[in-house]
């Protein structure tokens, strides 16, 4: 017989039609009562005629001509991305922590330990040296009391007072050679030259009369009286190391290990200072470069090279922060993370003992994302860049993209079954907001048709010969059967393809 016609039933309680909701389960309805009657059962009721009379009212549903998408769903955690925690570079005790939860961004204190601030900067290399100028030690050979020292942060440049001892100054010179002999009349050598050269840079040779060499002579012996005059020494002519200190150029205070009142006696180390002839260079210069420029202060040219400028915006920045103003950026002060962090857990509380190397805060990142346990044995249904959709718990549906999927397995010591890590970005992470380890679902579509023909799965009926057809409704309660082939499910439908039916046509449901 051939679908497209079928006998009315006789009446009684022997005719019927079964009706599936997935074509293969109706195959094996059929089969079974194949093996049992040996004919197939829409048979058994067959008179013969071509069109069914029914004695009842028909429920019918609608051909559709419509859109259709085949989707898996997975199910994935909503969450954020865990990174390494934030450890500490310096020693003390803990004074403030920024709550978990938070998000921070550059420039935005992390945690004080005894009130110093730890400072989030970004850049994708850790600090890994202090950041200054070059290291000077302002050493001087005077004997007596200090009377007056410069404030950390200070700048010095040639000619300046470094300090006072018994009230007389001691000045800051420019040269290679320290100061280890007296020069006076006669003496001869490159220490000469040397105080030669600075003497004229200070202005002490009007006239252009000094020759700037190796022999103190009497034109080096009048620019010296002038220069003793005017600085406050004694206008002897003669430079005792005790008059002066020596540096390469200008020179930032930085750490004093002496204070005023201290008792000094030949060679005395009051700190050290920072030098402008060079300083830190490196990658990590030039991300604190970078960032300094990013928070309003001007460092110069980015060039990984720490100069004087670099140092004035240090000094800026270190003031506004409330750390201490000394122009450098020591380890433990800064913290380089990619981009803006958000705190996931406090380690350890206000009061806690930090020492160097401690973890103090817990950090992910700041974007929400998706971690999808990929079955191995589905390993090929996602690849990076493919399009999903997510679920949410209210059942919000937001759009994602694949951007990672693991090329190594895992498997889990609790069910041993094997996966791989499969990561979501969302499009919109504002849907998210306030989930944290929320169950999602993605779904994820397998195949796709467009402007195709379909009915409810349940329509299909499956055929004793093979195949499947449904049953037209043709109106007045008369009905006859249309092959079909079928195609995608996906929403309780099926597609279909028939040469006897058409969009709007009615098919009998159960």
């Amino acid at each position: 017989m051939q679908a497209g016609t079928e006998p009315a039933p006789t009446g009684g309680a022997g005719g019927y039609r079964k009706r599936s909701v997935k074509g293969w389960l109706i195959i094996g309805v059929v089969l079974a009562l194949i093996a049992g009657g040996g004919v197939a059962w829409w048979l058994l009721a067959s008179d013969g005629d071509d069109a069914a009379a029914t004695t009842s009212p028909l429920k019918t549903a609608e051909v559709v001509l419509t859109d259709m998408e085949e989707v898996e769903t997975l199910d994935g955690t909503l969450g954020f991305e865990e990174g390494d925690p934030i450890g500490s570079g310096m020693s003390g005790t803990l004074t403030w922590v920024t709550p978990a939860g938070t998000v921070v961004s550059e420039g935005a204190v992390l945690y004080r330990v005894e009130g110093k601030p730890v400072v989030l900067l970004r850049g994708n290399l850790p600090a890994w040296q202090p950041m200054g100028l070059e290291e000077v030690s302002l050493t001087i050979k005077p004997t007596g009391t200090i009377t007056w020292l410069p404030e950390t942060g200070t700048t010095l440049q040639q000619g300046d007072v470094v300090t006072r001892v018994n009230e007389v100054p001691v000045i800051l010179l420019y040269g290679d050679l320290p100061a280890y002999r007296t020069l006076k009349y006669g003496s001869e050598g490159a220490d000469v030259a040397q105080l030669e050269a600075a003497l004229v840079a200070l202005g002490y040779d009007p006239d252009g009369s000094v020759t700037v060499d190796e022999d103190f002579d009497y034109q080096t012996y009048l620019m010296v009286l002038d220069w003793q005059e005017a600085a406050g020494l004694d206008d002897d002519g003669r430079v005792d190391p005790a008059d002066i200190v020596i540096v390469p150029g200008p020179v930032t205070v930085g750490t004093l290990t002496a204070a005023v009142g201290d008792t000094v006696q030949g060679t005395t180390r009051l700190g050290t200072a920072r030098g402008d002839s060079g300083g830190s260079e490196g990658d990590d210069v030039a991300q604190l470069e970078a960032s300094l420029e990013r928070l309003g202060f001007d460092p110069g040219p980015i060039d990984g090279i720490y100069t004087t400028e670099t140092q004035a915006a240090v000094l800026a920045w270190q003031e506004k922060i409330g750390a201490d103003t000394d122009g450098v950026v020591d380890l433990g002060e800064i913290v380089f993370r990619p981009g803006d962090i958000r705190i996931s857990e406090n380690i350890l509380s206000v009061g806690d003992t930090v020492a160097g190397g401690a973890a103090v805060l817990g950090a992910s990142s700041d974007e929400v994302q998706v971690t999808v346990a990929l079955p191995a044995s589905e390993q090929d249904l996602l690849a990076s860049d493919d399009r999903v959709t997510v679920v949410l718990p209210d059942g919000t549906e937001a759009g994602g993209t694949v951007t990672f999927v693991a090329s190594v397995a895992t498997r889990s010591a609790q069910s041993m079954e094997v996966t791989f890590e499969v990561i979501v970005a969302l499009d919109d992470v504002s849907v998210a907001a306030g989930l944290d380890q929320a169950p999602v679902d993605v779904e994820v579509t397998t195949d796709s048709r467009t402007g195709v023909m379909a009915v409810p799965v349940t329509a299909l009926l499956a055929l004793a010969e093979g195949g499947y057809a449904v049953e037209v409704d043709d109106g007045g309660g008369q009905t006859h059967l249309v092959a079909v082939d079928p195609g995608l499910y996906a929403d309780n439908l099926v597609e279909i393809t028939a040469s006897g039916l058409q969009p709007g046509d009615m098919v009998v449901v159960p």
